[in-house]
């Protein structure tokens, strides 16, 4: 009987030395979601970052979209989207991609930039 005691104890010690060096395999899993959820976290951050920023130079603002408009509010559309297309090219953009991001024609984006550079609101790059 004291053989088995001692054995016993023996054994006890010695599973309780090798699970100090056995890997938790729950501890990498765990740090592992840990590590998975900052990187998601992080990524909404940067996307919602990037959506404000494309919503503020595309839009120029908070406009209210309605299907009739009285002739104040378009006149207060014609005068923002002036205002993108003039932004948008002191940007660097060209005129299709500003007709394209602003759902304006083509003939009505360049009549825009036109008339800025006859104001002086638009920079020669050339």
């Amino acid at each position: 009987m004291l053989i088995a005691s001692i054995s016993l104890i023996i054994i006890a010690v010695a599973v309780i030395v090798v699970s100090f060096f056995v890997d938790d395999k729950f501890a990498d899993l765990e740090k592992e979601m840990e590590q998975l959820s900052f990187d998601v976290v992080q990524d909404k951050y940067k996307l919602e970052r990037k959506m404000k920023v494309l919503e503020e130079e595309l839009l120029g603002g908070s406009t209210p979209i309605h299907k009739v408009k009285s002739k104040k509010q378009a006149n207060h559309q014609n005068v923002s989207e002036e205002d993108v297309a003039i932004s948008l090219y002191q940007k660097g953009y060209t005129p299709s991609q500003i007709s394209q991001f602003t759902s304006t024609s083509m003939d009505k984006v360049e009549q825009i930039l036109q008339s800025a550079n006859l104001k002086g609101n638009v920079a020669n790059e050339n």
